[in-house]
């Protein structure tokens, strides 16, 4: 799959205009300043036609984040259907549930160590193929099986090919999105995760239906969808215009950057910011062209505090007790005191509907309001439902006739998804590849990864016996991992809003970066990321 086949799609919407076009490295004084005023002073529409080209080639990328959330809600609805359970002999949510559940991470671990070297070597459109196609023969592992083990191998193949994509794919919309939406734009790729979420709760409520094996198998089947149309689909869109860059290929970059993001103009002020600024800040020589290389992701101050981040973000958007409405919603209502096959499932195929409208609509506010207004004000109410669940259902299951107490914990277990949703869904994948630079995005999004999937295994395989020996009682751990999240994320979580990704690299290599991320972009930042002395600017 060769840059240059898949770009000329690009190249054919690129026009010249006198001015400032040209895609040399070298930065000129007078041309930087009056840049950095054009791109400060910038009023940009979502709705140009650029923006509807880099719409539809962020389709294909977008169905990364169906791809995991389909699974995310299959095995919690293959879990409430009796013809599941029945056939692998299981009568509760017990430890073995828990396996099951957590050999999907336990794959997504074993590939962290090939999926960044991947995307730096070949692209991030290889990524996301070979992640797919890995999918795909997972599924053709899993969907037929006869045994235990035979299910679990096939789980543990598509975790692994699952995080290739998952890597590849939220890299890829960062890295693409226009500077003026990078919030909305990345932010709506892990809103996707609840697309797949919706197609698998009501794949899995209508197979209900079906008395025998195929009423879970078909489910399983579905899976390949996705996967397939990322295969086909990789081929038809360009690659990542950093990932060039930073392989010496500056004219391609400069036409994909034209084509979505400058209305075909390559002297256009957005279009020429990023390139410049790009050439100043991305190294031909980075650690992303050596395999084994890991050290800029901690060897310099900036490189320690991105990588807080990322560890931080990764595993609080999976601990946070989200896990638990999705893989263990069944175990939730029967905390409740809802045990109805049909009314259990219909339950778990509604939550994602909701959460997909919220997701959205946080995806929006993180260009209005920004990052860390979101997460901290939001997982603080986080921390209020799960206080509000604990009560309700100690009251629920200790007096059946309860309806009151009921409704108002499956009314709170909704609300928590809304919120959780609204506050940390479009931040989750996002927030990781903002705050890491072109030359560690891949294998800094894949330790992400690597973290997500340790705390997703762990909070997966315990949830189950705690569910089973102190039911409701485990919610008090949220309430209070809750508050201590929000607290961390004052401290050490800086603001990404307004700037583009090259332009962080001055807010991390603050002393303070949270305080220096408060301060308002103007052009001076401009020019700093391009490396122009201020009294040559003159601004």
């Amino acid at each position: 799959m060769s840059a240059e086949k898949s770009d000329m799609a690009a190249g054919e919407h690129v026009a010249e205009r006198p001015g400032l076009a040209g895609t040399s490295p070298e930065v000129h004084v007078d041309a930087a300043v009056q840049i950095a005023h054009e791109s400060q002073e910038g009023q940009y529409s979502p709705w140009t036609k650029s923006m509807f080209r880099l719409y539809g080639i962020l389709i294909i990328a977008y169905l990364g984040g169906a791809l995991n959330g389909y699974d995310g809600s299959l095995m919690g609805g293959l879990n409430g259907m009796k013809s599941y359970m029945n056939y692998f002999n299981k009568e509760t949510v017990d430890q073995s549930t828990g396996i099951i559940f957590a050999m999907y991470n336990i794959g997504s671990v074993a590939a962290v160590f090939f999926t960044g070297p991947t995307n730096d070597y070949l692209g991030r459109r290889w990524g996301m193929f070979i992640g797919s196609l890995i999918v795909i023969i997972g599924t053709c592992i899993q969907a037929p099986t006869k045994t235990a083990g035979q299910f679990l191998a096939g789980r543990f193949v598509l975790g692994f090919g699952v995080s290739f994509v998952c890597v590849s794919a939220p890299t890829y919309v960062s890295e693409m999105a226009h500077p003026a939406w990078r919030g909305t734009i990345t932010g709506v790729y892990n809103c996707t995760w609840y697309v797949g979420s919706i197609i698998a709760s009501w794949t899995v409520y209508g197979c209900s239906y079906i008395e025998h094996d195929g009423g879970w198998r078909i489910p399983i089947w579905i899976q390949m969808v996705t996967s397939g149309i990322i295969c086909v689909g990789v081929f038809f869109i360009p690659e990542s215009p950093r990932w060039l860059m930073a392989n010496d290929k500056h004219e391609q970059a400069a036409k994909i950057l034209a084509t979505y993001h400058g209305e075909g103009f390559m002297d256009h002020p957005i279009v020429q910011l990023q390139l410049k600024e790009m050439a100043q800040q991305i190294r031909t020589d980075a650690s992303d062209k050596k395999w084994w290389d890991y050290s800029e992701l901690w060897n310099t101050h900036s490189a320690r505090r991105r990588l807080i981040c990322v560890l931080g973000m990764a595993v609080f958007g999976q601990v946070s007790g989200n896990s638990l409405s999705s893989y263990y919603m069944t175990a939730l209502l029967e905390n409740a005191g809802i045990d109805d096959e049909k009314k259990v499932l219909a339950l778990n195929a509604i939550n994602p509907i909701l959460c997909f409208g919220a997701a959205l609509a946080g995806a929006r506010m993180t260009d209005v309001v920004g990052r860390r207004p979101l997460l901290i004000y939001s997982i603080i109410f986080c921390s209020f439902c799960f206080a509000i669940i604990t009560g309700t259902s100690k009251l629920a299951t200790e007096d059946a006739s309860n309806e009151a107490a009921a409704n108002t914990t499956i009314a709170f277990i909704y609300i928590f998804g809304i919120v959780f949703s609204f506050g940390w869904t479009p931040l989750q994948s996002m927030y990781i590849a903002e705050t890491l630079n072109t030359a560690t995005r891949a294998k800094g999004t894949a330790v992400g990864n690597f973290a997500s999937a340790v705390g997703s295994t762990i909070i997966q395989y315990a949830s189950g016996p705690a569910f089973l020996n102190i039911k409701y009682y485990f919610y008090i751990v949220f309430i209070f991992w809750d508050l201590f999240e929000a607290v961390f994320i004052y401290f050490f979580f800086p603001e990404t809003k307004d700037r583009t990704l090259e332009e962080l690299e001055e807010v991390f290599s603050a002393p303070n970066p949270v305080k220096k991320s408060l301060e308002k972009r103007s052009a001076q930042t401009v020019l700093n990321t391009m490396n122009v002395d201020e009294k040559l600017a003159g601004v």
